[in-house]
C-alpha cells in the first residue's frame, strides 16, 4: 500500500546502515548534554492527604490501553531495535512489562522492514500490551502486506507513527525537506490493521496541531515533550556540523510536557494520552498523570540503568519506582485515576 504524497528522501538504506545508526543512537542517548530543558512539572504541587485514607489494598491504579487492562498506567517508551546489541534489552524489557503488566513500545521497526531477519533485536517473550513504532517519514514507502506481516511478528496490538521533523533536518542521513501531508497520513490510520498513536521524539506536541491530530481516527498521542532526551542534540553530536547556537535554537522548540499535556487533553478529549519527555522520578510519574495522563512513559531511564548496573538493577528500579509512586499516589488522597485527575488543584 502507498500512501502517497508524503515526501521522502529518495534513498533506500541497506540494513547495515540502519543497525549502525541505531547503536549510536543508544549509545549518545546516555550522554548527559543530549538532555533538554525542563518538564514543567518542577511547578506543580500535588495535594497531600497527611492521613492518608486510601489504603493501600484500597487503591485502584488500573488502566486499559488498546482494549488491554494494565495494573499500573506506566508504558516502557520507544527505544531500540534494529541492533543485535538490543536484543538482551529488548528481552529484558519484555519480561519486566509482563510481570507488572505494563506497555511496552518499541524501538523504531525501520530496521526490521529493511531486513525481516533483525526481527529478534526486539527482543522474545510475550507482552499482552506492546506496541510498534514507526517514523512518519516511512510511511510512503510502506507495503501495507508487509507491514501488517511484520507487526503480526513481533506480536503488537498497535502502531506509534514518530513526528520528528527536526530530528530528520540534524540528522546526516535525514531528509531536511520532511513534511507531513495531513491526508496521507489520514489515509494511513484509515488503512491501518491495529490502533495508531501519534509521538513526536523530544519536542513535544501542542497548539494547532494536536487539534489537527486529533481529528483524526487515532487512538491517542504521545507527547514525548522538552524536557527528555533531545534527538536534535543525539543528531548533531553524530555529525550534524551544528553551531552551539543553533543546535540550542532547535532543541528548545515546542512544548513542554506540562503544556503539551494541556493541549493534548484538551484536543483528545477521552482517547488516550500518554505523557513522556524528561520523567525521571516516581515524583514525576505522579504528577503527569494528575495533570490528565492516562498513561506515562519513561525510556532513557531504562537503559541507562541496564548499561550501568545490569539486568537485576534494571528490575529492582522497576519495582522501587511502582512501589514509590503507588505511595505518592495514595498521599494525594485520590483512590484512582479518574479521583487524581479530579483532585490536581486541590489543597
Amino acid at each position: 500500500m502507498s500512501v502517497g504524497a508524503m515526501p521522502m528522501n529518495g534513498r533506500k538504506e541497506d540494513a547495515a546502515e540502519v543497525i549502525k545508526r541505531k547503536q549510536e543512537h543508544l549509545d549518545m542517548s546516555l550522554l548527559p548534554e543530549v538532555r533538554g530543558g525542563n518538564t514543567g512539572l518542577e511547578a506543580v504541587r500535588l495535594p497531600y492527604d497527611a492521613m492518608f485514607e486510601v489504603s493501600d489494598e484500597a487503591l485502584d491504579t488500573s488502566v486499559t490501553m488498546a482494549g488491554v487492562e494494565l495494573a499500573f498506567p506506566l508504558m516502557f517508551g520507544a527505544m531500540t531495535g534494529g541492533t543485535p546489541l538490543a536484543t538482551p534489552f529488548n528481552t529484558c524489557l519484555r519480561g519486566l512489562a509482563a510481570r507488572h503488566r505494563v506497555a511496552m513500545c518499541l524501538g523504531s521497526i525501520r530496521a526490521v522492514l529493511c531486513d525481516e531477519g533483525l526481527l529478534s533485536t526486539y527482543g522474545s517473550g510475550a507482552v499482552e500490551a506492546l506496541f510498534a513504532n514507526i517514523g512518519a517519514e516511512q510511511i510512503g514507502q510502506i507495503e501495507h502486506n508487509h507491514l501488517s506481516r511484520v507487526c503480526e511478528r513481533l506480536g503488537v496490538r498497535g502502531l506509534f507513527i514518530h513526528l520528528n521533523g527536526l530530528q530528520e533536518w540534524v540528522q546526516p542521513e535525514g531528509w531536511r525537506h520532511f513534511s507531513v501531508s495531513y491526508d496521507a497520513l489520514a489515509h494511513f490510520v484509515d488503512r491501518c490493521d491495529v490502533p495508531v498513536y501519534i509521538k513526536e521524539v523530544g519536542n513535544g506536541i501542542g497548539g494547532k496541531c494536536a487539534s489537527r491530530l486529533a481529528s483524526l481516527n487515532i487512538a491517542g498521542i504521545e507527547t514525548a515533550s522538552v524536557g527528555g532526551t533531545s534527538w536534535v542534540k543525539v543528531e548533531a553530536r553524530r555529525g550534524g556540523g551544528l553551531s552551539r547556537e543553533s543546535i540550542e535554537s532547535l532543541s528548545s522548540l515546542g512544548y513542554n510536557l506540562v503544556e503539551s499535556l494541556s493541549s493534548c487533553r484538551r484536543a483528545l478529549g477521552q482517547r488516550t494520552l500518554i505523557a513522556s519527555g524528561g520523567i525521571s522520578t516516581p515524583l514525576d510519574i505522579v504528577k503527569a498523570l494528575s495533570l490528565g495522563a492516562d498513561l506515562v512513559a519513561m525510556a532513557q531511564p531504562l537503559y541507562r540503568w541496564y548499561r550501568e548496573d545490569g539486568a537485576e538493577m534494571l528490575a529492582r528500579r522497576i519495582d522501587e519506582y511502582l512501589e514509590v509512586s503507588r505511595l505518592i499516589w495514595r498521599s494525594t488522597g485520590a483512590r484512582d485515576l479518574k479521583h487524581l485527575h479530579e483532585r490536581q488543584g486541590d489543597g
